[in-house]
């Protein structure tokens, strides 16, 4: 039976990208693609680009425009809670700017048909407009609390089955229940997925062409520059609050023993004296997933800048 994907894809002031992002979705064999668009008040001429493919192409939906949201998590979000049909199809979710590779949704799926896993990610490939290009790896092995300290890699690579959906849409209608306020929807719903006990799988390999560009909300982590606004944040506090909140949501859906483990690293992530930091730091080893990304995380807790 074919797989059918309903693609959500956030839009802003994306026109010179959009045609060729829209026809790597389209372009998809082996399942039958739905394509929702959400665009959040674009200026450039996106909104018209996109009239014009919805009204020659019946697998295209947009949302009617409302008030600016303003990131695109919060469009995401609003793609998720509100406008994705409850008929056991997956979801994937797509930037505006990539290229996704042929065979990517039919690969996908077919890994979640198997029914070992509920959410599937891979690596990409960042690319510039010189020509570079260069593997990302997301894939290196997922540790115990690796979903509370990062995403399990580009959004753009995500595809969902129906029950992981419905669990973020429970999280996302949840007056006062934190979900909204992550402001990284792909690391909300890795984080989501694994706190309830449910598998994710990480691919060895890039099905998306990710394009970096000065319009990137946050790119590809490279460079000095993208370093220090990241260290600018943590030592703000930034990524600390955001791991509390992805915490208590955890707590909130892990059963016992997980919880009561999960209790014991609050403590310590609320703690932010000497014996608070050497716990976290004995337990660094299974907070990210790359070698290198403990090391920083566990020198950064030391210092004190975490």
């Amino acid at each position: 039976m074919t797989a059918v994907v309903t693609v959500l894809m956030a839009t802003y002031n994306g026109r010179d990208w959009l045609p060729e992002q829209a026809a790597s979705i389209l372009d998809q064999e082996g399942v039958q693609v739905r394509l929702v668009v959400s665009d959040d008040g674009s200026d450039d001429g996106t909104w018209e680009w996109l009239q014009e493919l919805a009204a020659g192409d019946a697998r295209v939906r947009l949302l009617p425009r409302g008030e600016r949201l303003g990131t695109a998590a919060a469009n995401f979000y609003r793609l998720i809670a509100e406008h994705v049909e409850d008929d056991g199809g997956y979801v994937a979710l797509s930037d505006q700017d990539d290229r996704w590779l042929p065979g990517k949704l039919a690969a996908q799926t077919a890994l979640l048909d198997a029914g070992r896993y509920d959410g599937v990610s891979s690596d990409v490939i960042a690319f510039d407009e010189s020509g570079r290009r260069q593997l990302l790896r997301k894939s290196n092995p997922q540790r115990r609390y690796d979903y509370l300290f990062e995403s399990g890699g580009p959004g753009s690579t995500f595809v969902l089955t129906p029950r992981l959906v419905r669990l973020v849409q429970e999280q996302l209608a949840q007056p006062g229940g934190g979900a909204r306020s992550v402001e990284a929807h792909d690391w909300l719903i890795y984080a989501l997925c694994r706190a309830a006990g449910w598998r994710w799988l990480i691919e060895d390999r890039s099905w998306v062409d990710y394009r970096q560009h000065s319009d990137n909300e946050l790119g590809a982590n490279k460079g000095l520059r993208s370093a220090l606004w990241r260290l600018r944040k943590i030592k703000q506090g930034w990524h600390r609050q955001q791991v509390l909140t992805l915490t208590d949501l955890a707590i909130g859906l892990a059963s016992d023993p997980a919880r009561s483990e999960l209790e014991q690293l609050r403590t310590a992530l609320c703690d932010k004296g000497i014996h608070g930091r050497l716990q976290l730091i004995k337990g660094s080893a299974e907070l990210r997933r790359h070698p290198r990304d403990r090391a920083v995380l566990a020198a950064l807790i030391a210092a004190g800048l975490w």
